[in-house]
């Protein structure tokens, strides 16, 4: 028998929206999350099929998304309204709304997956959030301006950077005190969000005032080492397996690689200038380094030292995420309506379709960007 046309557009209307009857978004270990950069809007991407498996029309626009990896649970938070929201990726539905003491500037996952950290750079303030229960498990309303804070994998400390005092501060959360360290000779730093190593001996700062980057020793509370890197390092990243640190400067486009157990320079090279971001391949092989600030991109292969692939996204990245095997490089753009999906051994670029206006927050349910 033969459909009506009505079925068939109710049908093409869904598929358009990315809600197909019967997609499965109940696995996050299989989901990347992508808020609209403009509208109300989240979508769920399949990472299997490679597109978007859902649509969420929120109440309140998602500054900041979040994918608990080892259950079901999306939450995005609003800055206007100060709010963090859930939602049950099995029903589909928003489970409950969470009213934070503090304007949710900057949040982050821990390593766990449990629990969340939310701080405001501007005001101050910090929440400790459950994933699981849905509720704030303390609040901190004289907690320093940071930006994003950094977990120790114990589950206890919790490092972060206070750039008006210019110092390293490290909370226990079983006690809620902090101390901080500092890290210049004068106060009024501008500096990154802390990153460290896979083994968490060390914690890894950059200084925007002085172009230094920071190695301190997480059982000693000392600086290790200091790089010189240029007049404007971007945060510090290490690799999955823990081999390398990464160093770059936005102003010359220098990347300096360092093997984290001699603290040796391995490589040196030059990319464009706003080089900030970094997505590792398998074995931390082919590595591909892009920026918030253009939409040049290269592949570098750290075995050969030589850059094997460069060209111009589409758009403007916002974020780039790299999968748990290290095979595919995920990208979010600010000025397009796709993703990108970036094979790191072909070097081979596919892009699909993803919100209204382009991205403005981006989450994956689990990534190998382990310790930044």
């Amino acid at each position: 028998m033969k459909k009506p046309l009505l079925f068939w557009i109710l049908l093409a209307s869904q598929t358009l929206a990315g809600d197909v009857l019967g997609v499965d978004i109940s696995n996050p270990l299989k989901l990347l999350a992508v808020g609209d950069r403009s509208d109300n809007i989240i979508d769920v991407i399949d990472l299997d099929k490679g597109k978007v498996a859902h649509r969420f029309e929120t109440a309140f626009f998602p500054n900041r998304l979040i994918i608990a990896p080892y259950a079901p649970i999306l939450m995005y938070t609003n800055t206007e309204h100060r709010l963090a929201v859930f939602y049950n990726l099995v029903t589909r539905q928003e489970i409950k709304r969470v009213e934070l003491p503090l304007t949710p500037r900057h949040v982050v996952l821990d390593t766990t997956g449990s629990l969340v950290g939310i701080s405001d750079s501007t005001n101050g303030g910090f929440v400790l959030l459950s994933m699981y229960t849905q509720r704030i498990v303390f609040s901190l309303p004289d907690f320093p301006p940071t930006t994003d804070v950094l977990f120790d994998p114990n589950e206890v400390d919790i490092y972060y950077s206070n750039s008006a005092t210019g110092s390293i501060g490290l909370l226990n959360t079983n006690v809620q005190k902090w101390n901080e360290m500092p890290l210049a000779e004068q106060p009024g730093q501008n500096l990154t969000s802390p990153s460290r190593s896979l083994d968490a001996r060390h914690i890894y700062v950059a200084n925007g005032t002085t172009g230094e980057v920071y190695s301190l020793n997480a059982f000693s509370k000392v600086i290790f080492k200091t790089f010189r890197i240029g007049s404007k390092p971007a945060r510090p990243y290490t690799t999955p397996q823990g081999s390398f640190l990464y160093l770059t400067d936005q102003e010359s486009g220098r990347v300096m690689v360092v093997e984290q157990g001699s603290f040796r320079e391995y490589a040196d090279i030059h990319f464009a200038q706003g080089v900030d971001l970094v997505t590792f391949g398998r074995f931390d092989r082919f590595n591909l380094f892009l920026s918030t600030g253009h939409s040049e991109y290269y592949v570098y292969d750290n075995l050969k030292k030589v850059v094997v692939t460069e060209g111009i996204f589409k758009g403007k990245p916002i974020a780039a995420l790299g999968a748990a095997d290290g095979k595919t490089a995920y990208i979010a753009f600010a000025d397009i309506p796709q993703l990108a999906m970036f094979n790191l051994e072909q070097q081979a670029i596919r892009y699909f379709g993803a919100t209204e206006n382009g991205a403005g927050s981006f989450a994956m349910g689990l990534s190998n960007n382990v310790c930044h």
